[in-house]
């Protein structure tokens, strides 16, 4: 039976993505865990959930362009490059006979947005499916040909799993050393085997912070790995080696066995989607073998490898159709730019900034890390409220600075806030001059966009309160709803009891921040002022419909616990009742 066909394969998956990837590589910071990881890179830290990442991200900080974060985000690309190269080893172990089927698994991957994002972004998952799909790889090899260095390659592997996801590397770890033993690989396995507990040695020793806790969930991890295209991975690749597996398919049970592994660690611990995602996607080339072997099962040579790669075709149509993703949403330098737009405009220090969102905070420690942004402020990190709000009453008592990406959380007053830049001084007294907000920021990314949504909420919630219901509709960007006339109103309105502001008390979160939410604010704004306010139909967000339930009740049109209102969920119920109880 040939096994050899397309040897290049491997080298040529590695090639082309290689350079399809880096060339989609972020070219910043990015958002939240990347730029952590960055900062550790800057520092050369080791962090207990990820060391070996850490080590081999130390080492790419160094090189000599880009900024820290663009270089991370291109050793991620070679790490997946690496990783799609692997499945392809990996299929052709599984089905020899088949091996262009694993070009099918491999544009799978590449239209998966949790792939595509991990390996466009620094983080240690993408290290972690890189080792597992090589272990199976070369764990599949040395249980066909019994070659010593197959054995050692894939405890090798096994190795970069430990230190990029230690609980799930165990796992693999103990796993792929059963498994080659049972292969008749003793004497290799027991000196793998100490070769890795040498290096775990090495690796935790004086590593900072624990081991990853149990961080994950099934809701998370449907939501996660499901994602776009990756549904597609998902149910294919269960299909395929549960199939593989029913058939008796030769290491199809390995196979299968590494993909509860990876289903595991992702519901228990969470962040390990992309290695769930690269052991799926080699069973899904298990599909169009066993359509090959069910309909031409004599067809070989170049027509078979043809039918192999077409027969999957199919699934990468619907897979782009359902959401596949052709280029990562990269922020570029959105994440230095909320960085300065918070910080530039505070007065000099010595202060503190407090961060009230994690997005902040993130962007924050990587400018101070990584540019030196405001030495004179020391940057917060996420507090709860009444404690966020301590430290801000201890830096005034001092006659510190003391600013924010909010108005006012905890105990502290809303009013008591001067908005500079996108940020806010946060004051003991109440200002006595404002200035005019102008409209929302631009920020690149989706995450961008929320970050932009609520800071401008933040500013039109912190200009309501102080009684400038104009500039709060200017801060939103609203002048085109309102226009000047409705301006002038709005600036001359007082909020009174007969037409309180409701927009404290909705609701907010039943999808993501975005200019919905102005939309809202900007009807509030027009009830307080005792404006027109445009009909709401059933299409419209709950919330919205929501506010309009209220001012009926406010205005006698309905009762409190009219029908109508329960339609709209037990979240309406429950803030209806918050809201009239008060």
């Amino acid at each position: 039976m040939a096994r050899v066909n397309l040897p290049k394969l491997e080298t040529i998956v590695l090639a082309v993505m290689l350079v399809l990837l880096v060339l989609d590589a972020g070219g910043g910071p990015g958002w939240h865990a990347a730029s952590a990881e960055s900062v550790f890179a800057a520092r050369m830290e080791r962090v207990g959930y990820a060391p070996l990442y850490n080590v081999i991200a130390s080492v790419a900080a160094l090189l000599p362009w880009g900024e820290v974060g663009f270089r991370l985000g291109v050793l991620d690309a070679v790490l997946a490059a690496l990783t799609l190269a692997g499945v392809v080893a990996a299929v052709r172990a599984l089905v020899p006979r088949d091996v262009s089927a694993s070009l099918v698994s491999v544009a799978l991957l590449v239209l998966a947005p949790p792939v595509r994002e991990a390996a466009a972004f620094a983080g240690p998952s993408i290290l972690a499916a890189c080792g597992a799909v090589w272990a199976f790889a070369c764990g599949a090899r040395y249980a066909r040909d019994h070659q010593a260095h197959d054995a050692f390659a894939a405890l090798g592997a096994c190795a970069l799993v430990i230190g990029s996801a230690p609980w799930l590397g165990g796992l693999v770890t103990i796993s792929t050393a059963v498994w080659l033993f049972r292969s008749g690989g003793r004497d290799v396995t027991a000196i793998g085997i100490g070769a890795v507990g040498a290096l775990v040695v090495v690796l935790w020793l004086d590593a900072n912070g624990p081991l990853p806790g149990a961080a994950g969930s099934l809701a998370s991890a449907v939501a996660v790995s499901g994602r776009g295209a990756a549904v597609i991975v998902v149910g294919a690749g269960l299909i395929g080696a549960g199939f593989g597996a029913l058939t008796a398919l030769p290491h199809a049970r390995w196979l299968a066995w590494f993909v509860v592994l990876a289903g595991a660690h992702e519901i228990v611990v969470g962040g390990s989607a992309a290695v769930l995602l690269a052991v799926l996607a080699i069973g899904v080339a298990i599909i169009p073998s066993a359509i090959i072997r069910a309909t031409q099962p004599k067809l070989e040579g170049p027509r078979r490898q043809l039918l192999a790669a077409g027969a999957g075709v199919p699934l990468i149509a619907i897979a782009a159709l359902v959401g596949g993703t052709f280029t990562v949403d990269d922020p570029g330098r959105a994440p230095t730019q909320l960085a300065g737009d918070l910080t530039a405009a505070q007065p000099p220090g010595p202060g503190v900034f407090v961060a009230t969102r994690a997005t902040t905070w993130f962007a924050l420690q990587y400018e101070s890390a990584i540019a030196g942004m405001r030495p004179d402020l020391a940057f917060v990190p996420l507090l709860p409220p009444t404690e966020a709000d301590a430290v801000v009453a201890n830096a005034l008592r001092g006659q510190r600075i003391a600013a924010s990406d909010a108005a006012a959380f905890g105990r502290l007053d809303v009013r008591r806030a001067i908005p500079r830049g996108r940020g806010f001084q946060l004051v003991g007294d109440l200002p006595a001059t404002s200035t005019v907000p102008s409209g929302p920021a631009s920020y690149a990314s989706a995450v961008g966009r929320e970050q932009a949504t609520l800071l401008a909420l933040e500013r039109a919630r912190h200009e309501a309160a102080s009684q400038r219901l104009d500039a709060a509709a200017r801060a939103l960007g609203l002048e085109a709803r309102f226009g000047a006339a409705d301006l002038a109103i709005l600036a001359a309105t007082l909020a009174t009891a007969e037409r309180p502001a409701l927009f404290g008390y909705l609701p907010l979160d039943e999808r993501r921040p975005g200019p919905w939410l102005y939309e809202i604010f900007g009807d509030d704004l027009a009830w307080v002022a005792g404006l027109a306010i445009p009909t709401v139909d059933d299409h419209a967000p709950i919330a919205r419909r929501l506010h309009a339930k209220w001012r009926d009740v406010i205005l006698g049109k309905l009762k409190p616990d009219d029908p109508s209102i329960a339609a709209l969920g037990v979240r309406a119920v429950a803030a209806t009742n918050e809201l009239f109880a008060k």
